[in-house]
């Protein structure tokens, strides 16, 4: 069996930092050139989108699309991806996922999604074609997406927390690709009331798995499993009455009952 070793490095965001690590068998060496480019490069993004979505900086295309301006869907490809994302977001959960808040557009909820997946489609993926890399993460936050090289058995661990006791683990995951993405607190406008106090989605995309966590801490545990059985969602949700719930491609026994 394979032992490994994993390189971190902590990259520097407007306010949670990206942690990218990589998964290299313990004695091998490998092209730190590669590594150095896509970190100078990632970083650059990041910097880049910062400037992007800042709230501070009143010039920041964010701030002037609050103020009623529509050149920034105009002038940036990215502004406007992540703007029809927030859309198309909104529509599929039916507004449980919002990226309003105090009647201004802020896509704070989903914009740590769709930046992990620009930044590992970008410059992450492509370290799997380095000799002695075997694995690559990018997590920001409760976000985290993966992926291993297809002709090994590496699988990255991804344990979830218990929201009431952080020592307690609840499950733990163990992928070769795909996405985790861990909610706690409500950030929709539309809300059930509800005793889910964590809901965990897996899913093949940082993007998706965000909106759906997030979506299903504003559902609750009545409607949430509409969602789960329409989307084949997996994952798994903690209600403090209901306990731990887990669903796998939009099946659970426990949550089919309260369809």
């Amino acid at each position: 069996m394979t032992e490994y070793k994993y390189l971190n490095v902590t990259l520097n965001k407007f306010d949670e930092p990206f942690e990218m690590k990589l998964a290299t068998p313990k004695d091998s060496v490998i092209e730190q050139n590669a590594v150095d480019q896509a970190v100078e490069a990632m970083t650059k993004k990041i910097s880049e989108y910062a400037e992007m979505f800042s709230l501070e900086d009143k010039d920041s295309l964010l701030a002037r699309f609050q103020d009623g301006e529509e050149s920034p869907l105009m002038v940036s490809k990215a502004f406007r991806e992540v703007y029809e994302q927030t859309i198309t977001a909104e529509q599929m959960t039916q507004h449980y996922f919002s990226s309003y808040y105090n009647g201004k557009y802020d896509p704070v909820g989903l914009l740590d999604g769709w930046m992990i997946d620009n930044l590992f489609n970008k410059y992450l993926l492509g370290l799997l074609k380095v000799n002695g890399i075997d694995g690559v993460s990018l997590r920001c936050g409760e976000d985290v997406r993966l992926a291993s090289r297809p002709d090994i058995d590496f699988r990255w661990r991804v344990e979830i927390k218990n929201p009431n006791n952080e020592d307690n683990l609840l499950a733990t995951y163990f992928l070769q690709n795909g996405s985790v993405s861990t909610s706690k607190s409500m950030r929709s406008l539309r809300s059930e009331k509800s005793n889910v106090e964590q809901v965990t989605i897996v899913n093949n995309n940082a993007l998706d798995a965000n909106i759906w966590s997030n979506a299903g801490i504003s559902a609750g545990t009545n409607k949430f499993p509409e969602f789960v059985t329409k989307y084949h969602l997996t994952g798994m949700l903690v209600d403090k009455n209901e306990g731990l719930i887990n669903f796998r491609d939009g099946i659970s026994n426990k949550i089919a009952v309260k369809k």
